[in-house]
């Protein structure tokens, strides 16, 4: 009975397939006779905190356009039938994933 008590209060998460760093980086090339490709951009939607602040633009390896920046998700309750916006507490990192770097 406590672990029918326990399901019902979960909501099932879809395994994550692990995504290359090609597929999620794009390479971009800076200086002024663009010999310089340290910089990479996102080309997938990332999740950051509250407390997020970019880099000067200088120094920033990974670039983040604003509209791949989630903080809110839409998540449906099974039982509700009903869609919800709420904010991300946090998100896990991916242990399948060779893309383990510290960002921000």
């Amino acid at each position: 009975q406590w672990y029918q008590r326990r399901v019902r209060g979960t909501v099932p998460i879809p395994k994550v397939k692990a995504i290359g760093e090609d597929e999620v980086f794009k390479v971009l090339a800076t200086g002024k006779r663009k010999k310089k490709t340290w910089k990479r951009m996102v080309t997938k939607v990332t999740y950051v905190g509250e407390e997020f602040t970019r880099k000067p633009p200088k120094y920033e390896r990974f670039i983040r356009p604003m509209g791949l920046r989630f903080k809110k998700a839409h998540v449906t309750h099974p039982e509700l039938k009903a869609t919800f916006c709420l904010p991300m507490i946090g998100v896990k990192k991916n242990p399948n994933s060779q893309c383990i770097l510290s960002w921000g």
